[in-house]
């Protein structure tokens, strides 16, 4: 009755994909696998509507996949690039924020994201990791501690109360498409904008609201 093999779906080995890819990040150092992850846990969603197989079982299988891909890789690599105790400090506090996003995702039933979603937070804090590597915008002892602040601001939109929408229009996916494959081979930099105009743009409406 409770055999794996018995209630695993198609669109649930779309979502052992993502945390493969998650894994591959840790273990190559490599941001771009944390980039296609994101694809296939948005494909497993995808193809589980497509093809009926919503399910509790894959709901759960979602959540531990993205604590590793989005939570784990994202806050290691962050530690990896920019070390240090408060690198190791930022790297658990958007680790633990990304696990309790997950958690209150799990019982709430809206047509929003309540907080920044896990994988967007994984997004930004790689962009911006990226960024601040690529470019040199300040000095090494000073990224290490932009970049870590940084990464804990990002931890508490997870579970702030600010709502962002859970899926932009189909403009916004085709830039959105684009810009992760660009970032696959190195261009980061329009994935790092459209990262960046999508925690913004919770931010202003949730200011404007209040």
């Amino acid at each position: 009755m409770f055999k794996i093999k018995n209630i695993i779906t198609i669109s649930d080995y779309v979502t052992v994909i993502n945390i493969v890819f998650g894994m591959l990040a840790i273990l190559f150092q490599d941001f771009r696998f944390i980039y296609l992850a994101i694809v296939f846990d948005a494909m497993d969603g995808y193809v589980a509507r497509k093809t009926n197989t919503v399910s509790d079982f894959g709901a759960e299988l979602d959540s531990i996949c993205d604590v590793v891909s989005f939570g784990v890789a994202p806050a290691y690599l962050l530690y990896y690039y920019f070390e240090g105790t408060f690198g190791l400090i930022a790297s658990l506090i958007f680790l633990i924020c990304g696990a309790l996003r997950l958690a209150r995702f799990g019982i709430l039933d809206v047509r929003y994201f309540v907080g920044l979603p896990i994988p967007a937070g994984a997004l930004i804090l790689s962009v911006t990791c990226e960024l601040f590597l690529k470019y040199n915008i300040v000095n090494y002892n000073l990224a290490s501690i932009i970049v870590p602040i940084l990464a804990i601001i990002f931890g508490l939109l997870m579970i702030s109360d600010i709502r962002y929408p859970k899926y932009p229009n189909k403009i916004g996916m085709i830039i959105f498409a684009i810009s992760l494959i660009l970032a696959l081979f190195g261009i980061f930099e329009p994935l790092a904008i459209c990262a960046i105009g999508y925690v913004g743009y919770g931010i202003l409406k949730w200011d404007i609201e209040k």
